[in-house]
């Protein structure tokens, strides 16, 4: 027989996290993690004591972490700009996901009411270092480019960045939390948002557009 595979507590903390933001504390076994990092319960254990501490462990704050938005600074000014915000998209909304999977997870472990109204954002949204408006940042500065290189036209690179990234948070909540059925497929529901962004929903008949 071969050695046991070894994992590093970042590994283990990882997985955990992810596996406890899609199923909740409650529907994740320590089986569950183990199988996704190939290694048993047991094994798990070596890192954290029981499954309760282990959430602790994975739940807490991460610092100075990559956000999907990150790569827009180097987006060179000429690149198709539906092209960009696609891939933004289709990496932003999996990242929300899991985070808000995180603070459902936090707020239903809650080992009482007053523990689940005094749970806290996991950054201070007064610290330019946030995470959400780091994000902000990013898309309001790339939209900026883009309209000084001509490839897009938005009135405010600011609001724009706003709406943009708030239809991406929309299509999570509505779909993670209040379960809209029938379920929009997300590149359905992509494909809409960027035609409304190249082509515009309104349409002035005084002027005989269609």
């Amino acid at each position: 027989m071969g050695r046991p595979q070894r994992v590093t507590r970042e590994q283990v903390l990882a997985e955990a996290r992810r596996a406890f933001s899609e199923r909740g504390f409650e529907g994740t076994t320590l089986a569950d993690i183990g199988a996704r990092l190939g290694v048993s319960p047991a094994a798990l254990l070596r890192h954290a004591p029981s499954k309760e501490a282990l959430f602790h462990l994975a739940m807490e704050p991460e610092s100075g972490e990559v956000l999907p938005t990150d790569f827009l600074a180097s987006v060179p000014t000429g690149e198709d700009p539906a092209k960009v915000l696609r891939r933004l998209a289709r990496e932003f909304i999996p990242f929300i996901e899991q985070k808000m999977g995180e603070n459902i997870a936090r707020f239903l472990r809650a080992r009482s009411e007053e523990e689940a109204r005094t749970i806290r954002l996991p950054f201070d949204p007064r610290k330019k270092s946030a995470p959400p408006l780091r994000a902000i940042r990013a898309l309001e500065g790339y939209f900026r480019r883009a309209r000084e290189s001509g490839s897009l036209s938005v009135r405010s690179p600011r609001a724009a960045a706003l709406a943009f990234l708030g239809s991406l948070q929309s299509y999570v909540f509505l779909h993670r939390v209040l379960h809209i059925e029938p379920r929009v497929p997300l590149e359905g529901y992509l494909d809409t948002i960027l035609e409304i962004w190249k082509n515009g929903a309104i349409r002035d008949r005084k002027r005989g557009e269609r």
